[in-house]
């Protein structure tokens, strides 16, 4: 009957110490591995294909566009928080897409190269699917 109750002690003495261990380290991934970024923001998302993204986020006063594949982030384009400041002085939500077609209509084409991409992504998927 000793045996038991020591047994059943231990049991109890695993459990509360692995209960423990585990808000300590919770708490600790928190603060140290994932803490939210004060200077960057991911601002929208826009998927192009399934496994490719347009992702615009803030790095304290400016916009930076980034390109997103499974293997890759590319650089696209860099704005400046002026080229947001008339939409955000009307109080108007921004639209990732309005930004998009503003902004890259002119910088050398690379609205049609990313448009040109999705295309091509999306024929190679539907190629793939048949």
């Amino acid at each position: 009957m000793e045996l038991v109750l020591k047994v059943i002690f231990s049991l109890v003495l695993v459990g509360v110490l692995i209960y423990l261990t585990y808000f300590v380290l919770k708490a600790y991934s928190k603060k140290v591995v994932f803490r939210k970024g004060e200077f960057i923001k991911i601002v929208d998302v826009l998927p192009l294909s399934s496994d490719s993204m347009l992702v615009l986020v803030k790095v304290r006063q400016r916009y930076i566009l980034l390109g997103k594949t499974q293997k890759s982030i590319t650089f696209l384009k860099e704005f400046e928080m002026s080229d947001f400041s008339t939409a955000e002085d009307a109080e108007e939500e921004i639209s990732f897409k309005d930004v998009f077609d503003k902004n890259l209509s002119s910088s050398f084409g690379l609205k049609d190269k990313v448009l040109n991409l999705y295309t091509l992504i999306k024929d190679k998927d539907d190629e793939a699917e048949r």
